[in-house]
Order: C-alpha cells, then sequence, then structure tokens
C-alpha cells in the first residue's frame, strides 16, 4: 500500500510540474503579443483621420492646466499613451482597468464624449469643454502623436 501511494504521489506531482511549466511560457508569449495589438476600439481612426496635428497641439494648449503629453501625472493623468493599448499614466492606486473614468471602452469617441462632457473618477473632476467637432478631431489626432 505504501509502495502504490509512493507512486501515485510521483505521478501526481509529475503531472503538476508538467502543467505548471509549459502553461507560463505560452501565456507569456500570447500576452505579450496581444499587448502591441490595437483593440479594435483604439484601431478607429475616424476623428483623428479628420484632423490637423498641429491645431491639435494647438487646442492641447486648454489643457495643460492639468495634463502634460507625458506620464507625468498633474492633477489629471499623463497622457502619454493615451490611445494607445497602455492608456495614459494614472497615480498609483488608481486601475481603470483600460477604461475610461466613466466605465466606457477607451475609443476616439468615447474619449471624445468625455472631454465634452466632463465628469468625476478616482483622480478628480474632469470639467467638460466646448470644442467644434473639427477643433475635437484636430485634438484627437494630436493626441495619436503622443507615446
Amino acid at each position: 500500500m505504501n509502495r502504490l501511494s509512493a507512486w501515485l504521489f510521483t505521478l501526481f506531482m509529475i503531472a503538476v510540474i508538467t502543467g505548471c511549466g509549459g502553461g507560463n511560457q505560452a501565456t507569456s508569449s500570447s500576452t505579450s503579443a496581444s499587448a502591441n495589438e490595437l483593440p479594435a476600439a483604439l484601431r478607429d481612426t475616424s476623428i483623428s483621420a479628420k484632423g490637423d496635428v498641429q491645431k491639435g497641439k494647438e487646442v492641447f494648449g486648454q489643457c495643460t492646466a492639468c495634463h502634460t503629453t507625458t506620464k507625468e501625472v498633474l492633477v489629471g493623468p499623463g497622457l502619454a499613451g493615451v490611445l494607445s493599448p497602455s492608456g495614459p499614466s494614472l497615480p498609483k492606486g488608481v486601475d481603470y482597468k483600460g477604461r475610461l473614468p466613466n466605465g466606457k471602452e477607451r475609443s476616439e469617441a468615447n474619449i471624445a464624449e468625455w472631454i465634452r462632457t466632463g465628469g468625476s473618477g478616482r483622480i478628480g473632476y474632469m470639467p467638460p469643454h466646448d470644442l467644434t467637432d473639427q477643433q475635437m478631431a484636430d485634438l484627437m489626432a494630436y493626441l495619436r502623436t503622443l507615446k
């Protein structure tokens, strides 16, 4: 009986070790591959395609009291990468799970709505901004350049 128990325990441990060892490598490589790929919502450039980057930089001048174009966090998040899979830089302890503070998916349309309507998040309050459609397109074109 002891021999059988030892044999079963050994087989069980081999199965556990084998199962755990190979799984991590596949998961990490598929995770890193998907991290470089833009989700469908962020691939949609229907707003920024109509914009002018240089004019968007000028529009962004209205945002610099609270936001940077880097990963530095001021009152609001640093906007480097806001339209990339990594998203904007948030203060420690704040995680919107890749979404906007209002819970919506990060996309040009939803970011534009957030800018226009504002709202509260875990960081603070984003005031609404009355931008024309062209100003918003210019701003989105500029935000696309922030890496």
